[in-house]
């Protein structure tokens, strides 16, 4: 629905007159309806995508549908579903003058008529996909050749909302919850090496993140020192899938799978810090997109992520932006810069890891330190205006493009 906003947004400072219309199944789970009714996204009734077929066969005219966005085209274009014959129909349908623009991901049929636009969330994707094509458009396959992939124009619409935010963190706050949101899986994201770094950092010393020592139990599960004047530390998971957690990490790690969008997006509007939990060796630094960035910075909340990283920090812009972003060392772990953003103090991690104090290393982890962990609303604000621009001029080309 971000990109819908963006299309009534841009679309509406024209004088044609075009409309945006939403189809979906059986409308929105989650209550998102509350949101987009709450942010403006969309204007008009929502449409059951059973009927979007219809619509483009009987508009074949003046008024015709002239773009056609699949925001879950892996669903729509995989296994049995009957969706790339219907369109492919429905393109075939129409004269010269009467062809729509599919939004998707790539799709060898519909490449070989240039009637597809790849449309991803990040940048990173689309520098994957730029340099897949010009792979693809070059292959010895003689059916991979000439399917166009040479002409499939690609860009990137970063789905950050509107959220209105009401917390704006004092200067003197000590660094207390964290959120790591997207699937469970812990093959695909960090989950395992946080809990092992969580509980070596709290044998080594839990006063720092507000605990007790672990007690002798084989049960025992670190609980809060209530004679600490600041709250201990807390990290929320947020999202599906079965995790289990740590018997120690009970009271610290804490998993919220039950969430309407509004209760979702307060909760993250809460969060100090978002942790992605991306693995190094997975295809999120390289191929595949994750809304963890978008929904963090959609909500003031600024990710850790490491420096250098070949996805966020090279192949996207909007990342490498220190008004919403926490850049760690890549030397040092998520827990590990959590502890020096929490303690307000580098040394620990300097001596637990032999890291000479003048290195290029422990410089980086003081310039992590100086700038902290606290962004302003402010500076969250110019940040999402700039992306915001950013697609609207995405969506400007698509328009005129048609």
């Amino acid at each position: 629905m971000s990109l819908v906003w963006t299309l009534e947004r841009v679309m509406g400072r024209s004088a044609i007159g075009s409309v945006v219309e939403v189809y979906a199944p059986n409308g929105f789970d989650h209550g998102f309806q509350t949101i987009v009714d709450l942010l403006g996204l969309h204007h008009g009734d929502n449409r059951h995508s059973d009927e979007l077929i219809e619509a483009i066969n009987s508009n074949m005219s003046d008024g015709e549908i002239d773009l056609v966005v699949l925001g879950t085209c892996e669903v729509d274009f995989g296994g049995s579903s009957p969706w790339p014959a219907a369109l492919l129909a429905a393109w075939d349908a129409g004269d010269a003058a009467h062809k729509f623009q599919l939004v998707c991901i790539v799709h060898h049929v519909q490449s070989r008529r240039n009637a597809i636009r790849i449309l991803s969330i990040s940048e990173h994707v689309a520098a994957a996909f730029r340099r897949a094509f010009v792979i693809n458009a070059d292959s010895l396959d003689a059916t991979m050749r000439l399917a166009g992939y040479e002409h499939i124009r690609v860009d990137a619409h970063v789905p950050v909302l509107d959220i209105p935010v009401v917390l704006d963190h004092s200067p003197g706050r000590i660094l207390s919850d964290a959120v790591s949101q997207g699937s469970f899986a812990s093959d695909r994201l960090d989950y395992l090496e946080i809990f092992a770094d969580s509980k070596e950092s709290l044998a080594h010393d839990p006063k720092v993140w507000g605990y007790l020592p672990l007690g002798a139990e084989d049960d025992a599960s670190y609980i809060f020192d209530t004679t600490l004047p600041d709250p201990p530390f807390r990290l929320f998971l947020i999202g599906s899938g079965s995790l289990e957690i740590p018997q120690e990490l009970k009271n610290m790690v804490l998993i919220r799978d039950d969430l309407n969008y509004a209760e979702f997006y307060n909760l993250m509007s809460n969060m100090d810090i978002c942790l992605p939990a991306f693995r190094g060796d997975n295809e999120y630094y390289e191929e595949q997109a994750s809304s963890t960035f978008a929904m963090a910075v959609k909500c003031n909340v600024g990710p850790i992520l490491p420096r250098p990283n070949p996805c966020y920090r090279a192949h996207q812009e909007f990342v490498d932006d220190d008004r919403a972003v926490v850049t760690r060392p890549a030397a040092m772990r998520a827990i590990e810069a959590v502890r020096v953003l929490r303690t307000r103090n580098t040394s620990f991690f300097l001596h637990r890891t032999g890291i000479p104090i003048h290195s290029p290393t422990a410089q980086a982890a003081a310039s992590m330190l100086k700038l902290g962990w606290i962004r302003s609303a402010g500076e969250f604000r110019a940040f999402k205006e700039q992306i915001w621009r950013a697609n609207d001029r995405v969506v400007e080309r698509m328009l005129r493009d048609l």
